[in-house]
């Protein structure tokens, strides 16, 4: 597919900011949206064979990751760990900083803790003045399978100058919107576990929940250069 000229692409940025009101450009501003999915994966393979299976998902979206095999010995437990958001700015002498800081901007200093798990792995999408997307994924055995913990912040920006805001529809037009790219990062993974694995996956819940279930239609594919993510 023939990527969009710079001219359309200025067409189409334009068109955006047209539509946008008024008030909305002349202030600049963030906005910070999380969500969390959690998905049981039933299958008899190994750690390892899960672990390249999520590896190789994850390849088909993401350039910028970091991934970690935590040692955990022992059986599986009964039932699977989940993951925990630790706020450092809640208390202590760090909590002041989180009212100079604003809500978004201290949204993303958010760790999350992923206790038991076996595989864990952060990738982020950042567009320079325009947004901050981070995304971990957390895979957690227990006794018949695993699941897989997913939580993600996104932190846009609003408003701002016209230069801002030409930059940030420009860049929209060409790496298309967030939700979309979280959304199949997420489904090239189990769809990669379904193939991979022979895994039986289903959604126990989430936040925006899942219509459907897209990772178990169709098969996995490798995107083009112009779908995968960029820095």
């Amino acid at each position: 597919m023939k990527p969009p000229s710079i001219s359309t692409l200025a067409i189409t940025a334009a068109l955006a900011l047209a539509a946008a009101p008024s008030g909305a450009l002349a202030q600049q501003a963030s906005r910070s949206t999380e969500l969390y999915h959690i998905f049981d994966i039933r299958t008899s393979a190994d750690k390892n064979t899960m672990i390249r299976a999520l590896t190789d998902g994850l390849n088909f979206n993401v350039s910028d990751s970091q991934t970690i095999t935590p040692l955990v010995r022992g059986e599986p437990p009964e039932t699977p760990g989940t993951f925990e958001l630790v706020d450092p700015l809640a208390e202590g002498r760090l909590g002041a900083l989180g009212s100079l800081l604003g809500s978004a901007q201290a949204a993303q200093l958010k760790q999350v803790r992923c206790d038991g798990a076996v595989w864990i792995s952060t990738a982020q999408r950042r567009l320079r003045g325009s947004q901050n997307l981070r995304m971990t994924l957390c895979l957690f055995p227990y006794v018949g399978g695993y699941h897989l913990d997913v939580y993600a912040i996104d932190t846009a920006d609003k408003g701002g100058s016209l230069g801002r805001r030409l930059g940030r529809a420009i860049a929209g037009a060409i790496v298309g919107d967030p939700g979309d790219w979280t959304n199949k990062t997420i489904v090239d993974a189990l769809r990669s576990l379904r193939t991979n694995a022979s895994a039986t996956i289903t959604y126990v819940e989430g936040q925006p929940a899942f219509s459907g279930e897209p990772w178990n239609e169709g098969s996995t594919l490798v995107p083009s250069g112009d779908e995968r993510f960029e820095n």
